[in-house]
């Protein structure tokens, strides 16, 4: 145990450990209902800044469309476990030095480029299941979903199905929309990242507010 924690939290494996907690917590957050799982935002992101950073790291390895918080995890695990294997096998011996800096860092260059990699081939397989979800915002505009939490003029959320596909999208109204209530989305908003929703009711006899 002793010798787990200290590769895992020791250099190079402590930069993946950070990334791949920050990946769990995202995940035990989404799984509360507090993180937005929006896929629209994502791709529409990706697409957006097409060639740069990791839209286009994405974009080479032909992982576009597939939600960013599964990249990160993928990516992260894998090269967690590179990073930490290649300690254990390799760097363990190394006194405390120079040479061991030099070493863990040629470590998280390799683990960095295998793990890349590793994550993409581990991704590409349910990638189809995400191809439903390439929509613009356009597609969005008019549906009609559920309330998951109440839904005001700061905060909610709602449940709808876009191209067959079931997601969870950021809403705002003008009027208060219990949960398990109908609502339409109308708009969207950029700055908030979210979409403004009215009643089902209101839609239908063409009130807006």
């Amino acid at each position: 145990m002793n010798t787990f924690l200290q590769i895992a939290f020791g250099f190079p494996t402590l930069l993946w450990t950070a990334l791949l907690l920050f990946s769990l917590l995202y995940w035990v957050v989404a799984i509360v209902g507090i993180a937005d799982f929006d896929v629209f935002d994502i791709d529409l992101d990706l697409t957006e800044a097409a060639g740069s950073g990791l839209a286009g790291l994405m974009a080479t390895l032909g992982l576009t469309g597939v939600p960013l918080p599964l990249v990160l995890t993928a990516f992260s695990l894998s090269g967690w476990m590179v990073s930490y294997f290649g300690d254990l096998l390799l760097l363990t011996n190394l006194s405390p030095g120079l040479l061991s800096l030099i070493a863990g860092t040629l470590l998280f260059i390799v683990s960095l480029v295998t793990g890349t990699k590793l994550g993409a081939l581990l991704i590409k397989p349910v990638k189809g299941l995400f191809k439903s979800t390439k929509a613009c915002r356009r597609d969005v505009l008019g549906i009609t979903g559920t309330a998951v939490y109440a839904i005001s003029g700061d905060a909610g959320q709602i449940d709808c199905f876009v191209n067959g596909a079931h997601v969870r999208l950021q809403a705002r109204s003008n009027q208060s929309i219990q949960p398990g209530e109908k609502a339409v989305v109308i708009k969207y908003h950029r700055e908030l990242k979210a979409y403004q929703v009215i009643p089902e009711a209101d839609f239908i006899t063409g009130v807006t507010r």
